[in-house]
């Protein structure tokens, strides 16, 4: 790893320990939608709600954003870019079509790259939170989702960590498959609304950072 890609990611942590903790309940993936590292989820932003946020892997940038609409549809947007290539800007929609309960999942469809700038891909999702802080998501379809993808989620118990006074921050570990390769994360979540991702990309064997706001 070079020293800027070191220096950005010390910030970052910087950043995420010097603030107050609070839970996020959704944020955009580095594709824009919201969703895991890679993957989207069955969540989308309620009515009203947005994020905006920016990736950073191996020279690489995405700046990402998603927006809630009535009826549970959600609408993003990633812009692409790195040296020597010219910028991309890939649109999504997603649909969440039942909210989880207790013995339900939640559901969505979507559509990443809705005008075939990068790969067009249709898919469908659903999460499940699981005992013991674990959530999973599992889904299928086309093009950068062709066969099945899957990502499961383990939440450290904030509630006995603050008993403690320890002033640890809501953090997941993240595991997932995109349909291609293996990713892995943390996800740190901030005062006001901030996240933070840091973790591993898979055969690309690229660190990445990301820093996100959710209202």
């Amino acid at each position: 790893m070079n020293y800027r890609k070191q220096f950005f990611c010390i910030v970052l942590f910087l950043m995420a320990f010097l603030l107050t903790t609070t839970t996020v309940i959704a944020a955009p993936s580095m594709t824009g939608s919201t969703g895991m590292i890679r993957v989207p989820t069955a969540d989308s932003m309620r009515l009203g709600q947005f994020s905006a946020g920016y990736f950073y892997w191996n020279e690489n940038g995405s700046g990402v954003v998603a927006v809630g609409l009535p009826r549970g549809v959600e609408i993003s947007a990633a812009l692409r870019s790195n040296v020597g290539n010219p910028d991309t800007a890939i649109y999504n929609v997603k649909f969440n079509l039942n909210q989880e309960a207790l013995l339900y999942p939640a559901v969505a469809i979507g559509v990443e790259d809705i005008d075939g700038r990068d790969r067009r891909s249709v898919y469908g999702v659903l999460s499940k939170a699981l005992p013991y802080g674990f959530r999973i998501h599992i889904g299928t379809g086309t093009g950068r989702f062709e066969g099945m993808f899957a990502s499961l989620e383990k939440v450290l118990n904030p509630v006995s960590l603050r008993k403690k006074n320890s002033g640890f921050p809501v953090t997941s570990l993240i595991v997932e498959m995109d349909g291609y390769k293996m990713n892995y994360a943390a996800r740190v979540r901030l005062a006001q609304g901030l996240r933070l991702d840091a973790g591993w990309l898979g055969k690309e064997e690229r660190v990445y950072c990301g820093l996100t706001f959710t209202n």
